[in-house]
């Protein structure tokens, strides 16, 4: 990918975001950029407002929410009435995605399928508006640490199968300015010419799953490569846990500060990281709740669950959703910004699967992999991939009815090509036990020690 001068990428960047119906981004980000450093009380009042508003836009127009409580336009406290209304689960976004949406809706909405870490996957539909204030929410924390739009990026992600999604993501890299690096079959050989290309990219920042930038720092630091040549901004960790001992290896060989960033795929980002160290919540886009397992509201210093609420995507409103994380919230933060705290986040841990060769398989290729089969029409629910040596692996699946001959050798079939030289099993199952935690992981590692 050629390296385009920073004006140019940032004119296309934004002629892009205006051509798909999401120039809003641009005056949202102003306005964040002063909101950050009001009161907490000024936030707060904010969110309260803008609480109300989809409270009763979902109670009078979307089917779903109109069994379940009604328009209160006159009521007093709109987040008293939130910790009223019950939880949002995913199997409701599989069974009701219909209702969820409303009975007429005239603007432009985009449509994305995640499954997150669990491996249950779910369909939502945003509108533009909520998008873009998705994007001025990630765009005003990477500037935290002095990443802008039209700034050079480097993204190891994700690369879809099909033809049509790699041509979309050819595109948006484009607009982004950035370059991709599979983060789903790699070895030390790929890692090399990864880090040749980062370096003749140079890029400003560096985006990408834990799991997968430590490889890369512990390769770098292994194989000595110079550094010299990366002028990086900030790494930015997400979609995994990232450990004290992680980010000082990445930072140690990127030679960088480690931002963490925490989100998921049905509301974008929830928190991202300053350069004080604190996780601040996108409280401008959500209302963050951390419940305790009886329903009540977790105390400062106490586990909670994270319940989500969605203030602007008319499109399919989530309300009280459950995304399965875990978290504490912590105290305000010296840095002066109003977004408060989360002071721990749990439940978002990949692991790999890795064969006698050495090539390693991210958590996020067996994700891309059945939702593969799903679009075939393979009616795949849950999914748990458990490795007991380097030469074998399980894989259990739920279905809603037991799974036709035809159906299993396609799954055979499909992840027998992905992996090559590794021996599996299949084995439908009606329930996928969870961890302690309540997560449902994707891996499970049961090789022994070595």
């Amino acid at each position: 990918m050629a390296v385009l001068p920073r004006p140019l990428a940032r004119a296309i960047y934004r002629t892009t975001v205006t051509a798909v119906g999401e120039r809003a981004m641009f005056s949202r980000l102003s306005r964040l950029k002063e909101r950050q450093w009001g009161s907490h009380d000024g936030l707060a009042e904010a969110q309260r407002s803008e609480l109300r508003e989809i409270l009763d836009y979902a109670a009078s127009s979307i089917p779903f929410y109109e069994s379940r409580f009604a328009p209160n336009s006159s009521a007093g406290d709109a987040f008293a009435e939130l910790a009223s209304i019950p939880l949002l689960e995913k199997h409701d976004l599989q069974q009701h995605a219909s209702d969820l949406r409303p009975r007429r809706f005239n603007g432009r909405v985009s449509k994305k399928t995640t499954g997150g870490s669990t491996g249950q996957p779910v369909t939502i539909y945003k509108d533009r508006v909520a998008t873009a204030y998705e994007r001025a929410a990630m765009w005003l924390a990477y500037g935290w640490f002095g990443v802008e739009m039209g700034d050079r990026g480097a993204r190891f992600w994700g690369v879809p199968y099909s033809w049509k999604r790699r041509l979309t993501t050819r595109i948006a890299d484009f607009c982004m300015n950035r370059i991709r690096f599979s983060a789903f079959q790699f070895d030390d050989d790929k890692l090399g010419n990864y880090w040749a290309r980062l370096c003749s990219f140079s890029p400003d920042y560096v985006h990408g799953y834990v799991s997968m930038l430590e490889q890369m720092a512990r390769y770098a630091l292994r194989e000595r490569v110079a550094r010299d040549e990366l002028r990086l901004k900030s790494v930015i960790a997400t979609s995994e846990v990232l450990t004290e001992p992680q980010r000082q290896v990445i930072e140690e060989a990127f030679g960088a500060p480690v931002q963490v960033e925490y989100g998921c795929g049905e509301v974008g980002p929830i928190a991202h990281e300053c350069p004080a160290g604190s996780l601040h919540l996108a409280s401008a886009n959500l209302v963050v709740e951390l419940l305790r397992s009886d329903g009540s509201p977790a105390a400062p210093g106490e586990t909670g669950e994270i319940v989500l609420t969605d203030l602007h995507n008319r499109a399919m409103p989530l309300i009280r959703y459950r995304v399965g994380d875990f978290g504490v919230r912590g105290s305000p933060c010296g840095c002066g910004r109003a977004f408060p705290v989360l002071e721990k986040v749990w439940g978002r841990a990949y692991d790999f699967v890795e064969d006698e060769t050495g090539r390693r398989y991210h958590g996020e290729f067996f994700m891309y992999v059945f939702e593969d089969l799903r679009s075939q029409g393979i009616p795949i629910g849950q999914f748990q991939v458990t490795q007991r040596d380097a030469r074998h692996i399980e894989v259990q699946f739920t279905a809603e009815a037991e799974m036709q001959a035809s159906a299993r050798e396609k799954i055979a079939a499909t992840v027998g090509a992905r992996l090559p030289g590794v021996a599996f099993e299949l084995e439908q199952v009606a329930e996928i036990p969870r961890e302690l935690s309540g997560k449902m992981r994707v891996i499970r590692q049961e090789r022994p020690a070595e």
